[in-house]
């Protein structure tokens, strides 16, 4: 959008100047004569056309000579002219013309300029460009000017792998990226910043016994770091899947602890949760809260909890998994290094090339949803300078907790806030973050509900343009009623200014008087009543009883939902000790969830796989002679934190 011209301000186009050599250019670079813009009234097209007969059989030979080659362009140019007889002659008369060009090869460069300016003109203008967004956009000017000078790869399957060296998930996301379907070009450029990064992010040395380790290496390795590496023996619960038609079979029964193979190897031999009485499903969920505890946390524990969260939008469970793996913090070093670069211009994009969580057609892993990696560093910061923000006192509750920073940390909004806050403390999580699934499943029930029913039915029928009742809005097409209600119940919050006109503070909660938190917000956000109502829903569901908060209670249900167990390895309290996973490990091992069906969000995950490879991917084994940095190297080391790349001083030596 900003292509820079080679005329001179008021200089006339190229075409209007030099319309025979202008034509000849064109012929040269493939043009046919019959296409050549212009008006038959116009004096110059017929001269645009005739420069390009002269040009057009010869350039096509010489088409496959891309036009950064300037010099061989215009040789060829040459010899075409002095060999076709009155072309030679219109274009000597043409060049000798132009007393204000410097040589053929600036002509020629302007010829370009000139029609890379009109492409991208006409392709703003079009509907294809104004249905694509951020940086789609730059893209597509990017592969219009790819065409014109030949610096492209046709947009094939079979074309993209070769250039991006058979990295088969960097074609197809080239593939799909609807900037390049336009023209059928991906710019050169594009492929070789995917190949670079690829190639660097592949360059981290392993860390672990790998996929095909035997158990009693994966034993030794995990002694070597303090942490037990081995499967409990796993026990029957006397159920049978009637999904799978699989004993249910839990590592160490109902019991203790989980390790962190224990919990891959029930991902790898998934049950349908719905299988589970309430009360078996309840043990197992307490035996998740148990394993998840962390004893003592500092503020390094507090900052990956609640990372997870912030890194959340967008990015669905599996992949949002291995995108908080990927950027946990090990020690107090690595998270003052973070806060240190509050502020810095670009980080969201210096983390993301850096780490190489972003999408594949960049040479990233393509974990990143819409987060802003930036706010990590303010996240940093705010628990460094208020952490008691983050703590519940005496007399609050988990929900206090996550008003303070649902207005405090930048990315972490009501939903977001209250999907971080509970892994803080999931025994006395009494807070739930309202998603997609919780949504389908309540809305119906919302729009008879005898509190907040009249006015969501109005809110519905305002947004659906239909009359408010229960008929009209569930008589139309699901998807769309489901659209509507998810841009109801999670797409608003409700605010009031924190300070009235006179300074007065505004009805502020003592939870989040300025003494609590780290800074006085302008606004100070709530939750709107319906998303209040499904958090009802959901604590309802827990029953007269209740043996679990409610946090740990949807994580329950969205494992119904979902039909399939979701043990959220990501956030065993042994990682702290381990050494962080190469860039190449954690991509085989996001390979083999696919493979086993973990991203497919509407199908559940029934076959059984290796859990190493659920956990390390495919690497083959390999001598360790310590701790290695690994995958948080780029992103924890010298490049990231501006300090040199440190071992995991936790682990015991």
């Amino acid at each position: 959008m900003q292509t820079q011209m080679m005329a001179r301000p008021g200089q006339a186009p190229l075409r209007q100047q030099y319309p025979t050599t202008y034509g000849a250019l064109a012929g040269l670079v493939g043009m046919d004569p019959n296409e050549m813009d212009g008006s038959v009234f116009d004096p110059n097209t017929a001269a645009v056309r005739k420069g390009a007969e002269y040009t057009y059989l010869p350039g096509l030979v010489a088409s496959a000579i891309p036009l950064g080659k300037v010099g061989a362009g215009i040789g060829m140019l040459a010899g075409m002219a002095k060999s076709a007889g009155r072309a030679g002659d219109a274009l000597a008369a043409g060049r000798t013309a132009m007393p204000s060009m410097s040589s053929e090869a600036s002509m020629l460069q302007r010829f370009v300029e000139e029609k890379v300016t009109a492409a991208q003109t006409k392709l703003m203008k079009s509907k294809d460009f104004a249905g694509l967004k951020g940086q789609e956009r730059d893209h597509a000017l990017e592969a219009v000017r790819a065409k014109i000078e030949k610096t492209g790869v046709q947009r094939s399957m079979a074309n993209l792998l070769d250039a991006v060296n058979g990295e088969e998930d960097i074609a197809r996301s080239l593939m799909q990226n609807p900037a390049f379907k336009i023209n059928g070009v991906v710019p050169k450029s594009v492929i070789d910043d995917a190949v670079s990064t690829r190639a660097r992010m592949r360059s981290e040395p392993a860390s672990t016994p790998g996929a095909k380790a035997s158990e009693e290496d994966w034993k030794k390795w995990g002694e070597k770091h303090g942490v037990n590496m081995t499967i409990t023996k796993p026990q029957s619960l006397g159920i049978t899947d009637l999904t799978t038609k699989r004993e249910v079979q839990i590592p160490g029964g109902l019991e203790g602890t989980f390790t962190i193979p224990d919990m891959f190897w029930m991902k790898s031999r998934n049950i349908d949760p719905s299988s589970l009485p309430k009360k078996t499903h309840d043990e197992l969920m307490q035996k998740l809260i148990r394993t998840h505890e962390v004893q003592n946390p500092d503020q390094v524990d507090m900052f990956n909890r609640l990372n997870f969260a912030l890194l959340s939008p967008n990015a669905p469970l599996t992949p949002n998994e291995f995108l908080a793996q990927r950027m946990r913090l090990t020690d107090m070093d690595e998270l003052q290094a973070l806060a240190g670069r509050v502020g810095e211009t670009g980080l969201s994009r210096t983390a993301q090339g850096q780490t190489g969580v972003q999408a594949a057609s960049r040479g990233g892993m393509g974990v990143l949803g819409t987060a802003d990696l930036g706010n990590q560093a303010m996240l940093a910061k705010l628990i460094l300078d208020k952490p008691d923000m983050f703590q519940m006192a005496p007399g609050e509750t988990m929900r206090d907790v996550t008003m303070r920073v649902m207005n405090q940390v930048p990315g972490l909004g009501p939903k977001t806030a209250s999907l971080g806050t509970p892994w803080l403390n999931l025994e006395k999580a009494n807070t739930s973050a309202v998603d997609l699934h919780m949504i389908r499943n309540s809305y119906e029930r919302m729009l008879d509900d005898p509190v907040v029913g009249d006015a969501f039915r109005a809110r519905m029928a305002g947004k659906l343009k239909v009359e408010p009742t229960t008929e009209a809005i569930l008589g139309l097409p699901t998807k769309r009623v489901e659209d509507a209600a998810i841009d109801v119940i999670g797409g608003s919050s409700l605010s009031k200014t924190y300070r009235t006109k006179t300074g007065e503070l505004n009805a502020i909660p003592s939870v989040a008087t300025p003494e609590k938190l780290a800074y006085e917000p302008k606004q100070l956000q709530d939750f709107n009543p319906f998303y209040k109502r499904v958090v009802d829903y959901v604590d309802e569901s827990r029953g007269q009883d209740p043996v679990l908060e409610l946090f740990p209670e949807q994580w329950r249900k969205w494992d119904v939902y979902r039909q399939r167990l979701e043990p959220h390895e990501f956030a065993h309290p042994d990682y702290r000790l381990l050494p962080r996973q190469s860039w190449t490990e954690m991509q085989d091992a996001l390979t083999a969830h696919k493979e086993a069906g973990y991203t497919q969000a509407k199908n559940p995950v029934m076959g059984e796989t290796d859990w190493r490879k659920l956990y390390y991917g495919k690497v083959d084994p390999m001598v360790l002679p310590g701790v290695a940095a690994g995958a948080g190297a780029a992103m924890l080391g010298a490049d990231y934190l501006g300090q040199p790349t440190r071992t995991n001083n936790l682990a015991p030596q």
